[in-house]
């Protein structure tokens, strides 16, 4: 998408208060960047045409303390006259859209002082909500749940380095003067541009990095040694990170992690027991399987973006098994 798509598309939700986190500051650092001037002025004469000339209501801002919202509402009811002449009418929207064009070019102003090229953004996704992220170069991130990525505001130096903690896809934006590099604790992937899957939660003893396309470099760090690992696509690097020790393997269903970054898990005889696994990272939950479940093998797939009872009821239909809520934990049994 190019950047007047983008800003276009971002203003219109910053207008309508729909902006996620991301997309706030995306917004903000497109603003920052000042390419598209003319374009931004555009959009803020746009509204100011396309305003309605109608009365106004709720006009008290959301961000006043309950108490004092209450009193203004009772003093403008008290003090109101019974009919508002149509100057006054057009004057409330008039104001807001200055506002919004005052406001829009004094943030950019603070921004340009306030945010330098160290800056770093945050994005967490919680619960069993995903996220997708462009960021500042065009890459794009699909952040799996209970994941964090960290990135700069705007990507300058050498390389474009990011922090993950999670689960995450990336398609890199190709430059090959500025390797793109993404760090989990003691493992780090280096990329030019390709897809891949990068799974690096805390408490699983394996960080995974799957190819999809193109070529990475993985790096692991331990007793002051790195081992480094090139894998091309369908191709999968396992680091434990209790023993310290890195595998390689070819991963033929590598092109699965395409449905898998939007929350379809497909399932082709994988064990029971990987499938629990993997409904523990995604709902953040303790899956206990009974012993005669573990060689038992699923065919199917998972929407991993639905609530966990209608996930749990779809996998122990197909599997003839059943399910129920011990505690904080799910029980699985023949």
């Amino acid at each position: 998408m190019e950047e007047k798509e983008e800003l276009a598309r971002l203003y219109q939700l910053y207008l309508s208060n729909r902006c996620t986190a991301g997309e706030l500051n995306r917004f903000f650092t497109l603003i920052q960047k000042g390419k598209e001037e003319d374009q931004l002025q555009n959009l803020l004469s746009g509204t100011w045409d396309q305003t309605p000339m109608a009365p106004e209501t709720g006009l008290i801002p959301y961000f006043l303390p309950q108490e004092n919202l209450q009193k203004t509402a009772a003093m403008t009811k008290a003090s109101a006259p019974r009919k508002l002449y149509p100057m006054f009418r057009y004057a409330a929207a008039i104001a807001a859209i200055l506002l919004l064009f005052f406001g829009i070019y004094f943030y950019r102003s603070e921004l340009q002082q306030s945010i330098g090229a160290g800056a770093k953004m945050e994005i967490a996704s919680v619960t069993s909500s995903r996220r997708q992220i462009q960021l500042p170069d065009g890459t794009k991130v699909w952040l799996s749940p209970h994941s964090k990525l960290t990135y700069p505001a705007a990507f300058e130096g050498a390389q474009r380095l990011v922090s993950l903690d999670g689960e995450a896809f990336f398609e890199v934006a190709h430059d090959s003067e500025h390797p793109f590099l993404i760090k989990s604790g003691k493992v780090s992937t280096r990329v030019l541009g390709t897809s891949f899957n990068f799974s690096a939660y805390a408490e699983q003893e394996d960080v995974n990095v799957t190819l999809v396309t193109g070529k990475v470099a993985v790096s692991f760090d331990a007793n002051g040694k790195t081992t480094e690992a090139i894998i091309t696509a369908n191709q999968r690097v396992s680091v434990n990170k209790k023993k310290e020790k890195m595998s390689t393997e070819n991963f033929p269903d590598a092109k699965d992690f395409l449905n898998r970054r939007i929350g379809r898990f497909d399932y082709k005889g994988t064990p029971l027991s990987e499938v629990a696994e993997d409904l523990e990272m995604q709902y953040k939950v303790q899956i206990i399987l009974a012993p005669e479940l573990q060689n038992h093998h699923f065919y199917g797939h998972l929407n991993m973006n639905t609530d966990l009872v209608q996930t749990l009821k779809k996998l122990c239909t197909v599997m003839e098994t059943n399910w129920e809520k011990d505690g904080g934990q799910y029980v699985i049994t023949k």
